[in-house]
């Protein structure tokens, strides 16, 4: 192994891991803020970096496997489920455009 694949290596499991400490924060504090009370502060996320960054590790991850000869079935349904499972990505953009639209409040 040569010095840029260990370096690679290194950043694709900190990729990792910055996700997974993304996601379980973002639904802490998701669910921090469902108990809040009217006018109560509750902290702010990391936006939707943890789900981007997610996708770029589940990106460099399948073209590493791909190297060495392992296919991963519907390789588009794996980069985008980060952003899918991450509640500050797609999920509130969903809802931000229910609530726009006219839906429950």
């Amino acid at each position: 192994m040569s010095g840029w694949w260990l370096v690679g290596l290194i950043l694709l499991s900190m990729a990792w891991l910055f996700f997974v400490y993304g996601l379980l924060l973002h639904y802490l504090l998701l669910r921090r803020s469902l108990k809040a009370k009217e006018g109560e502060y509750v902290p702010s996320s990391l936006g939707f970096i943890p789900g981007v960054v997610g996708s770029a590790a589940v990106l460099f991850t399948i073209a590493a496997l791909a190297k060495y000869g392992i296919e991963v079935p519907w390789p588009w349904l794996w980069i985008l489920l980060p952003l899918a499972i991450d509640p500050y990505c797609l999920p509130i953009v969903v809802l931000l455009l229910i609530r726009k639209l006219g839906g429950p409040r």
